[in-house]
């Protein structure tokens, strides 16, 4: 959800703003130079930049290594078994999740209303960044209890049939860490054919909200908050409406094959622009295909958890070097 700026400026329409100018060869280069002039004036950051190189390279080869490894396996017939819940067919449909989402979109818009009233009061309501966390944090739990509602409430479901189970907790993790590292080799193709149509299209990508505002945020339990959020509490709650809910009611419509890669593009739709797309689709074909294979969100739950720390941890890394 895109928010007011804190600032009493007026913007100018989207059709009257300059375009926005395309990074030259030059920019680039010198965006690496100040990099490297950076990590000279700090060897302990350097060695972490050194460190996080060889692991990334080592991640990668293994991840190659667990493919290899898979698709012998798949060849010579055999089949990982690593199910550990299985629920009958949901009882919600794709209309709940139509339900459930306007219910979100509705009390998103009532927030907003409220904050504006707050704005006078509290100026701290002013500040996107501010707004931004604390509005993802009320709509992502009441998210949470609609769903629930729809499912336990109304057609008096398990917690089971949204993935909701602990048995062989430890096992699921383990699946979910070798199937993030298995997709490394994955995203980072996608991630390189997207950076080369970019390149050639000339497309500047929009800035993240969530990037801007751990590379602009100073104030520390702010950014404590936002991270932990961010890394582990966000996954949980988007695993859960993601794959226990919303997969589960367009699978018993029209199959697990378009359920995975319907409810993986709006995943992406909605988690990135045009840029990021094809890599969150990636990622989140391999959630939904780690939910259906286990039968709950432990597994999908890790990846996300992975990914995400990931990204948060090279978000702090171009912090540093003030990038």
């Amino acid at each position: 959800m895109k928010h007011e700026r804190a600032q009493g400026k007026q913007e100018a329409p989207k059709a009257l703003t300059a375009p926005k100018a395309v990074p030259s060869e030059d920019d680039i280069l010198a965006k690496q130079e100040a990099i490297e002039a950076a990590l000279l004036k700090n060897r302990p950051l350097a060695l972490v930049f050194s460190l996080t190189s060889i692991l990334i390279t080592a991640i990668l080869l293994l991840g190659i290594l667990i493919d290899v490894f898979l698709a012998a396996m798949k060849r010579s017939g055999k089949e990982i078994n690593i199910a550990t819940y299985r629920a009958g067919t949901a009882k919600w449909d794709g209309w709940d999740v139509v339900k459930v989402v306007i219910l979100f979109l509705f009390f998103g818009y009532v927030l907003v209303i409220i904050e504006s009233f707050l704005a006078g009061i509290f100026p701290l309501v002013k500040n996107d960044n501010f707004r931004m966390v604390v509005n993802s944090s009320i709509l992502d739990t009441l998210a949470i209890v609609f769903i629930l509602y729809f499912t336990v409430g109304r057609y008096k479901e398990k917690a089971e049939a949204l993935g909701i189970s602990i048995k062989n907790f430890f096992k699921n993790v383990f699946y979910g860490m070798v199937g993030y590292v298995a997709a490394v080799p994955a995203l980072v193709l996608v991630l390189i054919v997207t950076a080369l149509i970019i390149q050639v299209t000339k497309y500047v990508p929009e800035k993240q909200p969530i990037v801007e505002l751990f590379m602009k945020e100073d104030n520390a339990p702010f950014l404590i908050y936002t991270s932990i959020f961010t890394m582990i509490i966000g996954p949980i709650l988007e695993e859960l409406f993601f794959r226990g809910f919303m997969y589960n009611a367009f699978k018993k419509a029209i199959g697990v094959f378009w359920a995975m890669l319907f409810t993986s593009a709006v995943f992406a739709a909605l988690h990135s622009n045009m840029a990021g797309f094809f890599p969150i689709l990636v990622l989140g074909l391999l959630l939904a295909y780690l939910y259906e294979k286990t039968g709950t969100i432990i597994s999908s739950v890790t990846v996300h958890i992975m990914h995400n720390l990931t990204m948060v941890f090279f978000v702090f890394l171009m912090k540093l070097v003030k990038v």
